[in-house]
């Protein structure tokens, strides 16, 4: 290989590398993984920041009713990563709708307040 050809070949490797560090496929949410946890069966929502409410049972019971499970994935997050959680999201968000129907967050969001406010969360 001439020297011309290996540079080229190198550029095109660190211009991939960069742009699927950019879309954040380099980290655990992403759409090739929202994907794969559709298959698997096992989708989850994953949330940036700080748990706005204790999660216990009853909370975890009405996730996998809606066909999903929770993960926090804390404060600090790079924009890559943010943009991976982003893509998962919607991927998965396309699947629950398909799923549990259109309006199912209303219903979700309405079965949560109940139990909110009947303190029966942990």
């Amino acid at each position: 290989m001439t020297l011309k050809k290996k540079i080229r070949i190198g550029i095109g490797i660190l211009i991939i590398g960069i742009s699927f560090w950019q879309f954040g496929l380099f980290n655990r949410f992403n759409y090739l993984t929202a994907k794969i946890d559709i298959w698997r069966d096992s989708p989850r929502i994953a949330m940036v920041g700080i748990p706005s409410y204790p999660c216990g049972v009853p909370c975890i019971g009405l996730n996998e009713e809606y066909g999903f499970h929770e993960s926090n994935v804390g404060c600090l997050v790079t924009g890559p990563q943010l943009c991976g959680i982003d893509s998962y999201n919607a991927q998965i968000e396309k699947y629950l709708n398909k799923r549990n129907g259109k309006d199912w967050r209303k219903k979700y969001e309405a079965e949560l307040d109940s139990l909110i406010k009947n303190n029966l969360l942990e």
